[in-house]
């Protein structure tokens, strides 16, 4: 809807784009006055008379109505009364025009339910200023009404010819009546210029209560005649109930008898058979239609107190629903953090299995800087006494070359000190239990850090190259490279060292082979089309990995090395890492350097939180 400015009194005022229905309103009055709506960006829209109002609200229904005090076939006080029964139309505003000012009609109309009055002799800007006020308060309660539909009553009349209620239309009836379709007793023809959806229906096997059969609705009220001789309305009556009952539907019941048939034996069959109300053929035609009117306004009043109970049973479902899944949440929550912990705590025992297999490597990394650091102690200690003794003697040359000789020595220890310093501090990194935290994480230093504890098993045979091209940052687990890289590394050193040694064994003469290890890593787009993933790939010059084995080796406890060499847990704690990030791990053969290729995608997160946690 576009915005419409309206000036009044000086002030300026916004409000929506809306529709106004003119009904039975006098045509020179209504032209002027949709003149100045227009200029306001308010579609307008005109009808003859209440029923044809009433007979578009199916279709379509106004943001105001505008009205006079009487329409050519229904006062503005029974358009209002109507208006005010259905949900859907409850709270449309409606203006009715006076053709003078009478406070006392004007007093009546606004206790019916009108919202405005307004005298055809008065300033029609005074009436633009109230319909845009009321469209501002109409406006504001649209998401109250959204799915909530109108439909005019439905009302079915049971007979035929020859029956009571067919012999008191045509008693009724006014001398000029002349049906508009042909055959229709009046009073459904009157019932229809009242606005109700009324139906004859003359065989009940033809009578759908459902609303199924047809694109008609379920009837609101069911006038029975039980002096038809072409059925037995007592028994249509209680089959009329017994659906009600079964259904729960409000659908009220009429019964029509003949002229004195008001007996107490009558009554107390009508009332066994489910009929709501009584009344003979000496029914006046006013009072007819409007206890028949009665019946409809209570069932749409429990129609409509009905709907209210199903939404505060429908809320209260949802609400125990909410705190259903609100438990259901924390459970999985719960559940996740002990998965989390547990995870942890088989990364660490790995991790520690895995420092087990180094622990000669490492001892031999510490022993050697070590011994360097002890067999200088005494060279030093030495060249100090030197130089104490030349400095004693003023023999400055021979001070100086000892305290330079011992200056090289310290140097060199230093280099020993720092490699040791270097070692133990990776160790610490290594050994910390963070595994199951996701936080930033340096991926280059990260592989670094493995790579110095790899180094004994590396050895000086094994080139290790990277080439890391993706970010260096990466919100992950530090295990996605401390224990899954590690592992993965440390597989292919073991696979690659046992065929150096089997070429070794075998009599057979080889060239020198040039082992290698590669470690790339690179952003590719993911699968889904949805964001990228961090991809990081590690290939071998080694034998490979059959491919009638390469889904069995991230299996627990499935491992190709000899007893006593292998727990089989490595690549299967690797695994599971890599699944806690929400990505996957492959092993193939590398097409580059012939032995295997592991590569591991997760989604690429950089400098965002996940799961809560906060990222250090």
């Amino acid at each position: 809807m576009s915005a419409a400015i309206m000036p009044v009194a000086g002030k300026i005022m916004d409000f929506l784009s809306c529709s106004i229905l003119f009904a039975g309103v006098d045509a020179a009055w209504q032209a002027h006055l949709e003149t100045l709506l227009q200029a306001r960006g308010l579609r307008v829209k005109s009808v003859a008379d209440g029923r044809s109002a009433f007979a578009g609200f199916d279709e379509d229904l106004p943001d105001l109505l505008v009205v006079p005090a009487r329409l050519p076939d229904m006062p503005a006080t029974q358009l209002c009364q109507r208006l005010r029964l259905n949900a859907a139309t409850r709270g449309i505003p409606v203006v009715v025009v006076l053709p003078e000012a009478n406070s006392r009609q004007e007093s009546e109309i606004l206790e019916r339910g009108a919202d405005c009055c307004f005298s055809m002799a008065d300033n029609p800007l005074l009436l633009v200023f109230r319909i845009c006020a009321l469209l501002r308060e109409y406006d504001e309660d649209l998401a109250g009404r959204e799915g909530v539909v109108f439909r005019q009553p439905r009302i079915v009349i049971m007979t035929a010819p020859g029956g009571v209620l067919w012999a008191w239309s045509d008693r009724q009836k006014p001398a000029d009546f002349e049906p508009a379709r042909g055959g229709q007793p009046y009073l459904v023809e009157l019932l229809q210029q009242n606005g109700e959806d009324a139906l004859l229906v003359e065989d009940p096997e033809k009578l759908d209560l459902s609303g199924i059969a047809g694109s008609r609705a379920c009837p609101d009220c069911v006038v029975v005649d039980l002096a038809c001789p072409a059925f037995d309305g007592l028994a249509l009556a209680r089959t009329i109930a017994a659906f009600r009952r079964r259904s729960r539907q409000c659908t009220r019941i009429m019964g029509m008898v003949e002229h004195g048939g008001l007996s107490g034996e009558q009554v107390a069959r009508a009332f066994h058979a489910g009929i709501d109300d009584l009344l003979d053929a000496d029914t006046p035609v006013d009072l007819l239609v409007s206890r028949i009117g009665s019946l409809v306004r209570r069932k749409t009043l429990q129609d409509e107190a009905r709907r209210e109970e199903a939404h505060i049973e429908s809320a209260r479902a949802r609400m125990a629903l909410a705190d259903a899944l609100r438990r259901v949440n924390a459970d999985l929550a719960a559940a996740n953090r002990k998965l989390i912990e547990a995870q942890a705590k088989l990364v660490q025992s790995a991790k520690m299995a895995s420092l087990g297999e180094l622990a000669a490597g490492i001892a031999h990394e510490f022993n050697n800087p070590l011994a360097f650091v002890l067999a200088h102690e005494n060279t030093v200690k030495r060249s100090m006494v030197k130089a104490l003794h030349a400095v004693r003697s003023q023999d400055l040359v021979t001070a100086e070359t000892a305290l330079q000789k011992g200056s090289e020595r310290l140097s060199a220890s230093l280099i020993g000190l720092s490699r040791m310093r270097d070692l133990v501090a990776s160790l610490r990194r290594f050994s910390r239990l963070e595994e199951g935290e996701f936080r930033r994480l340096d991926v280059p230093e990260a592989i670094g850090m493995v790579l110095t504890l790899l180094a004994p098993k590396l050895g000086q045979d094994i080139e290790v190259t990277c080439k890391l091209e993706a970010p260096p940052e990466l919100v992950c687990q530090a295990a996605l490279v401390n224990q899954v890289v590690m592992n993965i590394v440390s597989n292919a050193a073991d696979a690659i060292l046992d065929t150096r040694r089997e070429t070794i064994q075998s009599s057979e003469p080889t060239l020198p082979r040039a082992d290698r290890i590669l470690i790339t890593s690179f952003l590719e787009q993911a699968e889904s089309g949805k964001g990228e993933e961090y991809v990081i790939q590690i290939s071998d010059t080694g034998p490979g990995v059959p491919k009638e084995l390469q889904e069995r080796v991230f299996e627990p406890f499935f491992t190709t090395k000899p007893v006593g060499s292998g727990t089989g847990l490595g690549l299967a704690t690797a695994y599971g890492v890599v699944q806690a990030h929400g990505g996957n791990v492959v092993v193939t053969n590398a097409s580059t350097l012939g032995g295997a290729c592991f590569t591991l995608r997760v989604p690429y997160r950089a400098g965002e939180e996940r799961r809560g946690d906060n990222v250090a």
